[in-house]
């Protein structure tokens, strides 16, 4: 499988790669790949969704996803302090290599994945805060004593030469749950095929 999401036999599509071999795809995943090689300036598949509003019949409607954290001492007050760093679905395909970085997009439904499982002491450090560097507020990670920022820069850093070094299994999971299999697709792809980046 080039894709995490539960796929029925006769449901997904067999795709040739460069490398010669062959995987499978669910049809989501084989429409924004085919639209993404294909995408120019020009915008050729014009301003609406690439995604279909529902999962295609035969694919899985939900992928168990891992919420991974990392526990380092704030930059600001010293004290240990609890990020959310990655994504990873419990099952990943043989073609996913390591976990997904989070961004401001993949946040949003995080932090409501944890307030729906009673993780508010996580849930509520993740909100919007001024950053001097961007010269903006963004959604982000911050210190659950001094509510300091913890910056995607340093900690995707941190976290990338952690998982070259140590693999997956060096940061802790703080929740598994299901997510909608589009809004991972998402995730994984972006709205036009720029997806958020891996770990590694």
């Amino acid at each position: 499988m080039d894709c995490s999401v539960e796929v029925a036999a006769g449901a997904g599509v067999l795709v040739t790669w460069d490398d010669g071999r062959r995987r499978v795809q669910c049809p989501v995943c084989q429409e924004v790949a085919f639209r993404h090689e294909r995408w120019d300036e020009n915008d050729q598949f014009g301003v609406g969704s690439w995604f279909p509003s529902e999962s295609p019949a035969g694919c899985g409607a939900t992928i168990s996803v891992r919420i991974l954290t990392l526990n380092r001492p704030c930059w600001k007050c010293g004290e240990v302090s609890t990020c959310v760093v990655g994504l990873r679905p419990f099952r990943p395909a043989l073609t996913d290599p390591g976990p997904r970085s989070v961004d401001g997009i993949s946040l949003v439904w995080v932090r409501e994945l944890l307030e729906q499982a009673g993780v508010d002491w996580l849930a509520s450090s993740i909100k919007p805060r001024w950053s001097a560097t961007m010269r903006q507020r963004y959604l982000s990670n911050g210190c659950q004593h001094c509510d300091a920022l913890q910056g995607d820069f340093p900690l995707e850093g941190e976290v990338s030469e952690l998982v070259r070094e140590s693999g997956v299994e060096a940061l802790d999971t703080v929740l598994v749950a299901d997510v909608p299999a589009l809004v991972w697709q998402r995730t994984v792809h972006g709205e036009r095929g720029e997806g958020s980046g891996l770990l590694a």
